[in-house]
């Protein structure tokens, strides 16, 4: 459990009626969350239903050992935001997270903002203006915007047209549209899909899980705009290399298999790399092949991934 460290006066002032929450979870990121810090002080507030948004900033450190908490305790004391920075032993993002959003204020909207990146100074403005002509809002999850690179760049394939409302299953897989994206999501919705926390050895878990899980009642507005600078400077969980990454990989792995199998048709790489990617994952994390086979739930998919299982066998070992 999360406890909370420092909070500004900010925000001790207020009542908790934010339009949005923004959450940062992060560890070891001294160096490069003052850029995420700035990057809120910077951004214009649009109006939204005919009043100015407000929002929050919540911080959940995972348990950093270098000089983040002092940066945060820092931030509280200028006051210049409202900030609540909480503190977990390292735990991963998505535990962090299923904790930050059981705290956000009583707003509409959650924002997450990764420790190593920039959110731009129109962000708000994109958002709230794509959500604002949205004619029927209940159908819809989030507004999701694109990212660009430290060049200016989008990160990733331009959609067939935008705005494009679409579930996020349909965004990857049927359209195969690529790139990192940022989603304004209902906090409401959120509150209803916690991260599974599989295994404890798991510091992240995949977040298309959660996301292609909401994907099957609610769609998204995305828009070909830029609302935030992706860096690539930096180490993440996301590109390591071991029996931690693989317990969460595995899991992927078998959601995709268990629930996306029928969109093999319009992406077959992608499933032929889940059916590869299980047995990889599965036996660098321990498992045994009959377990592998068991958490498949169809006579089917056993079959396909036994027929692919040397492979992974083989890639496991490398």
């Amino acid at each position: 459990m999360a406890v909370l460290k420092y909070q500004s006066d900010k925000f001790k002032n207020r009542k908790a009626d934010y339009t949005l929450t923004f959450f940062t979870p992060t560890y070891n990121r001294q160096n490069t969350i003052a850029r995420t810090y700035e990057s809120l002080l910077n951004i214009v507030l649009p109006c939204y239903k005919g009043e100015k948004v407000t929002f929050e900033w919540i911080i959940v450190d995972d348990g950093s050992t270098d000089d983040t908490l002092e940066l945060c305790k820092k931030w509280c004391l200028e006051n210049k935001l409202p900030i609540r920075c909480f503190h977990q032993k390292n735990q991963g993002k998505h535990v962090a997270m299923n904790f930050a959003i059981q705290q956000a204020a009583l707003g509409k909207f959650w924002l997450t903002i990764d420790s190593d990146d920039t959110i731009l100074p129109n962000a708000l403005e994109i958002y709230f203006n794509a959500w604002n002509d949205i004619d029927d809002d209940k159908n819809f999850c989030a507004v999701t915007a694109r990212c660009k690179d430290s060049n200016g760049n989008i990160v990733g394939t331009l959609l067939p047209h935008s705005p494009f409302d679409v579930s996020a299953i349909d965004l990857r897989l049927k359209h195969r549209i690529t790139g990192e994206m940022l989603e304004m999501y209902r906090t409401a919705i959120l509150k209803q899909y916690p991260f599974p926390t599989y295994d404890p050895r798991m510091r992240f878990c995949p977040e298309n899980i959660v996301w292609f899980e909401i994907a099957k009642t609610y769609k998204m507005r995305v828009i070909d705009e830029a609302a935030r600078i992706y860096y690539h400077d930096t180490v993440s969980i996301m590109t390591l290399r071991n029996a931690n990454r693989a317990a969460a990989n595995y899991y992927m792995w078998l959601y995709y298999l268990n629930n996306l199998s029928r969109y093999a048709i319009y992406n077959p790489v992608f499933m032929l790399k889940a059916y590869v990617g299980i047995s990889r994952d599965g036996f660098t994390s321990g498992r045994k092949a009959s377990a592998i086979l068991h958490d498949c739930n169809h006579i089917l998919k056993k079959v396909a991934v036994a027929i692919f299982m040397p492979a992974g066998l083989f890639l496991s070992k490398r």
